[in-house]
């Protein structure tokens, strides 16, 4: 009888928010083995307590589903700092100041090995612009030096790395891709494919990947996110690497890597054919380990900004961004996916790339029609009327980063102008019934899931307090959803994740605040107390 079910670990005392179809609120949740033995009131749970039940008093705090980063480089962002020097802002202030990082770290290798760095943001730099190739020269003129922006789509390298990668005067590129200086001469500033055909010759060691993978995840648990989309970090190596650290339990993130290659649109067509060859598609894997969407490239950055737009930047009318991919070869490769079985996607940022891949969407919709596809757009960054009537009537799912409004809100303004009323619009999608989840984009943003809390809840730029599209706000509630819910529900895993219900694998977060009621302007404060998956504490603060 259910009586004699001994419960190994019960939470009490908590502010239970199951997210499932009613919303429903719980004080306490029972856990046997991986899954989810009962939700209810005290009294219930606490039937199932035993000598041997570990028992955790939430003290009236938030107990949520684990976080669904659904849109993360998780490779990438764990080897900063264990193989990568993180130079985002606050870090550094200046040019001199990643000028002085790669003087260590040159002193410390040997001549000829690469030297990374990632996360600069030449509108935050003291000098206003993107460093030089003879800048890195000079603090590294015998190593080849690659310096990431934060949005990853372009990178300055310094003399060597430019030599390795035998870009030669760079007329193989379009011309936006290879920046040049007055005289002609190469700027070493290289964007889109020029930079990620680059990104080819970067070099790591077996066990520089696996530090990384061990730092993200344990970073991930540190933010109660119990489940991870990865969006690329290091072509075709990445996912292995993950895999078999899944399958020795080396970490304990739930990953569904996108196959995607990220260096190169023709390395990324023949990546994802050679996929398709294979027979295996979209859900072949287990529940730790499971391959997700085909996902290509269409346009660049939205605070670059390189992203593709209809009309010109406001700050910018003649500027339209980079394009990538044309509309009949984004056809191409979605049909040869869709047609596959694969659930497809792409990073779109710009109302111009986001038209490009609808249509390669409801072409092969029409073409072959599959029912409960879940076809996704990443970024989906700006949007208007009429896309998001498209985006509801084809049944995509907008992948939102609303954590990028925190950081790059002033800017957005600037760029976009009055477009920031269909910036990541969340308010927007609720309204037209349209299913979308929430990813931090990470190493771009802090994966800290209070970050695009902050964002989504009061649409403001969190240094400046800007106002960015105030009209999108959306409630506590509907976030949560979007950040668990609705991020099973992307990779098809609704029924056994991403609610807080008996037989659901207990992966769950214990906060330090009550989130429904916390202050939303300081949402940023609250902090996760333990992490949950398959039932195990992974993380206690």
């Amino acid at each position: 009888m259910i009586d004699h079910i001994i419960a190994d670990l019960i939470i009490r005392n908590a502010s239970v928010f199951t997210v499932d179809k009613d919303d429903r609120m719980a004080q306490a949740v029972a856990v046997k083995g991986k899954t989810i033995l009962a939700v209810g009131t005290e009294e219930e749970v606490l039937a199932f307590q035993g000598t041997e039940t570990t028992i955790i008093d939430a003290a009236g705090a938030s107990v949520l589903p684990g976080f669904i980063d659904t849109h993360i480089h998780f490779l990438m962002y764990g080897l900063l700092d264990n193989g990568i020097i993180n130079v985002a802002h606050p870090r550094v202030h200046s040019i001199t100041d990643i000028q002085e990082l790669i003087r260590q770290e040159a002193a410390r290798k040997q001549p000829g090995e690469w030297i990374k760095l990632n996360g600069y943001d030449h509108n935050k730099l003291a000098e206003g612009r993107h460093p030089t190739r003879q800048e890195l020269d000079e603090a590294a003129p015998d190593h080849p030096v690659q310096l990431t922006r934060c949005c990853a789509h372009m990178a300055v390298y310094n003399s060597k790395a430019i030599e390795a990668a035998d870009i030669g005067d760079g007329s193989a590129y379009a011309p936006d891709e290879v920046v040049r200086n007055e005289d002609g001469s190469l700027h070493g500033l290289l964007k889109e494919t020029a930079h990620m055909d680059t990104s080819t010759r970067v070099e790591f060691s077996q066990a520089e990947l696996l530090g990384g993978l061990q730092n993200a995840d344990h970073i991930m648990a540190e933010n109660g996110i119990t489940s991870i989309h990865d969006a690329g970090s290091y072509g075709g190596v990445s996912p292995p690497e993950m895999q078999e650290a899944c399958r020795k339990g080396l970490i304990h993130t739930r990953i569904r890597p996108m196959i995607f290659d990220m260096f190169g649109k023709e390395s990324g067509k023949k990546y994802i054919r050679d996929f398709i060859a294979t027979g295996i598609h979209t859900g072949c894997g287990d529940e730790h380990f499971k391959i997700g969407p085909t996902k290509i490239m269409l346009d660049g950055s939205s605070s670059g900004p390189s992203c593709a737009v209809i009309d010109g930047y406001s700050h910018d009318p003649q500027n339209h961004g980079i394009q990538v991919w044309q509309q009949d070869e984004a056809d191409e490769i979605v049909m040869e996916a869709h047609c596959a079985g694969f659930q497809v996607t792409a990073h779109a940022v710009g109302d111009k790339a986001v038209t490009i891949m609808l249509n390669a969407i409801e072409k092969a919709q029409k073409a072959y029609p599959r029912t409960d596809c879940r076809h996704r757009i990443e970024h989906c960054g700006i949007t208007n009327p009429e896309l998001i009537r498209r985006i509801a009537e084809l049944g995509v799912i907008p992948i939102s980063n609303p954590s990028f409004i925190t950081i790059n809100g002033s800017d957005y303004n600037r760029y976009y102008g009055d477009r920031v009323n269909y910036l990541f619009a969340l308010r927007s999608y609720l309204n037209h019934g349209i299913i979308t989840a929430i990813g931090s984009d990470a190493p771009v943003t802090h994966p800290n899931p209070m970050n695009s809390f902050f964002a989504a809840l009061n649409r403001k730029d969190i240094k400046t307090r800007d106002n960015v599209g105030s009209g999108q706000k959306v409630t506590v509630k509907e976030l949560v959803r979007m950040f668990t819910y609705n991020g099973a529900y992307v990779s098809f895993e609704e029924d056994i994740k991403g609610s807080l219900e008996p037989g659901k694998l207990a992966d769950i977060v214990i906060l330090d605040q009550d989130l429904l009621t916390y202050d939303p302007e300081n949402i940023t404060d609250v902090k996760v107390k333990y992490t949950l998956i398959d039932g195990q504490i992974v993380y206690q603060a």
